[in-house]
């Protein structure tokens, strides 16, 4: 059975019930569904997903004020009231506090997997948001990743509608940030050339980790054309990018085969069919003015076919000014990889003053444009 099926039917037979009973005042005030982290969230859940955090949960959110007045309580019931397994599967959780997660009950803490919360609450500790209404620095900070799991999932009900409408407003990305990060994943193939550079010189591991450098990049330029949020975690890039598009899924196998090409030169020239296929991709949305692909910059050295600075270019061309001001080059999660950074609204919510405070290095003395 898979979880996110579980979780609903656990809701309706079992965690409903419970409000209806102890907190009637409650019944038609709450929301309830299954978002956030897991396979299952995604409906990717299989045997093996159920070692840790799988089984029968759900999220409740309350009003602000019915939280700070019944959330002590309602846990309480819950506690009191939710069996150990729902039809047959684990409904009550042990902690494993070497791998901090949760596991089936195993005989030592006893604790149901029913998140209670409110909107406002859920938002500001998961996306370090205080309103719903986003500034173009939260959409730059906060990695697709988190916004995958605000928008997966399924809400199971929700008479209140606002966390049906916060969804609502995650659903992709504004289109003005959206272009500001296409521009910013094209200008990582300006140095396409140097896998072909170190694999001449010898240096084939510095090459092989170019080329899977350059493939990773590829595939965030086919989610984005696809305006479909792009997995922090390897596990389900290749699921979620067969899903985006029938185009997608083709060139799935083309950019595996580019990872397990053997010569260099010509998994170079493999990734610049792909980025043809994704101008192509890129001319038919009409973004912006028709691209045609130009030669090389001359330090390239022959060792790529085409250079995708006019990309770039048409890109920061459609931006408005405050986008094409800003100092720090793309989001987030398209230069910092740290999960311990990514996974924490804690961590990642810190970074956003880095896009409005102004450098005050001035570069406008004699030699320090060299120096």
């Amino acid at each position: 059975m898979k979880g996110l099926d579980l979780s609903e039917e656990f809701y309706w037979e079992i965690v409903r019930p419970i409000i209806a009973c102890r907190f009637p005042q409650l019944l038609e005030k709450h929301a309830a569904g299954l978002i956030g982290y897991g396979s299952d969230v995604l409906g990717y859940d299989d045997d093996l997903s159920r070692d840790h955090e799988w089984g029968a949960r759900c999220y409740i959110w309350l009003l602000d004020s019915d939280y700070d007045e019944y959330a002590t309580s309602l846990n309480q019931a819950f506690d009191e009231e939710v069996p150990i397994l729902f039809k047959g599967y684990p409904s009550r959780f042990s902690v494993d506090e070497f791998n901090e997660v949760l596991v089936p009950y195993n005989g030592k803490s006893n604790i149901h997997h029913i998140a209670i919360t409110s909107v406002s609450r859920h938002m500001r500790i998961q996306l370090g948001l205080h309103t719903s209404q986003l500034s173009i620095y939260d959409w730059l900070v906060i990695p697709e990743q988190k916004l995958i799991e605000w928008t997966r999932g399924k809400i199971f009900t929700d008479p209140v509608g606002e966390i049906t409408e916060v969804r609502k407003t995650l659903s992709y990305l504004p289109e003005d940030v959206w272009r500001y990060k296409l521009k910013y994943a094209w200008s990582s193939f300006r140095h396409l050339y140097v896998a072909r550079l170190t694999d001449i010189r010898g240096e084939s591991l510095s090459a092989r980790l170019i080329i899977n450098r350059m493939v990773e990049k590829a595939i965030q330029l086919v989610f984005l054309y696809n305006k479909s949020y792009r997995p922090g975690t390897y596990k389900w890039i290749s699921k979620e990018l067969a899903q985006t598009s029938p185009l997608a899924n083709e060139l799935i196998e083309l950019l595996e085969g580019i990872i397990m090409e053997p010569c260099v030169t010509k998994a170079v020239e493999q990734i610049e069919g792909v980025l043809a296929i994704l101008v192509k991709q890129h001319n038919d949305m009409k973004l912006t003015e028709y691209i045609e692909l130009e030669p090389p910059i001359f330090y390239a050295r022959g060792l790529q076919s085409y250079s995708y600075i006019n990309v770039e270019d048409a890109l920061f061309s459609s931006l408005p000014k405050g986008l094409q001001h800003l100092e720090i080059p793309g989001a987030l999660d398209q230069f910092v990889t740290s999960e311990h950074i990514l996974v924490w609204a804690e961590h990642y919510s810190k970074f956003k003053p880095i896009y409005s405070i102004k450098s005050d290095i001035k570069r406008i003395g004699i030699g320090d444009m060299i120096v």
